[in-house]
């Protein structure tokens, strides 16, 4: 059954490889999240920053090869870690402002879901296909 599993993974186009590692580093990163935020009281941006940069370290370790095909060195993780960072100001810029919308509409707990999925869909494109084209400027810089 696992063999049947990782073969039919092996088989997935990158962005749905990058799906299914994004989401299980979601679920990580939203967890981190809901425990600081919700039940600790720290301050949402803050735990937000939290929950993404513990994603991110892990996105980097699992996408790196599995997606990108770039080996793990200083170019791959200046060019991973310099989008995160683009990426976290956009995820706190939209996580903040539809929670601030959200939360006189509905519960702090729903809000709380609503804005962090938005915060998970914008970023998740961009920086997917800003790093695919990073990494191939890089790749077609190396082969010349």
């Amino acid at each position: 059954m696992m063999a049947q599993l990782r073969g039919a993974y092996e088989k997935l186009p990158p962005i749905l490889k990058y799906l299914l590692i994004s989401i299980f580093v979601t679920v990580v990163d939203a967890a981190i999240v809901w425990v600081l935020s919700i039940r600790m009281g720290v301050g949402l941006g803050i735990a937000n920053t939290a929950g993404v940069v513990v994603g991110q370290v892990i996105h980097y370790g699992l996408a790196s090869g599995q997606v990108f095909d770039m080996e793990f060195g200083t170019v791959g993780a200046v060019i991973y870690f310099g989008t995160f960072l683009l990426g976290l100001l956009l995820a706190n810029w939209i996580i903040t402002t539809v929670f601030a919308l959200c939360q006189g509409m509905m519960g702090k707990n729903l809000a709380f879901l609503v804005s962090k999925g938005c915060s998970i869909v914008g970023p998740f494109f961009a920086l997917y296909f800003l790093r695919k084209g990073l990494y191939a400027c890089v790749k077609r810089r190396r082969s010349k």
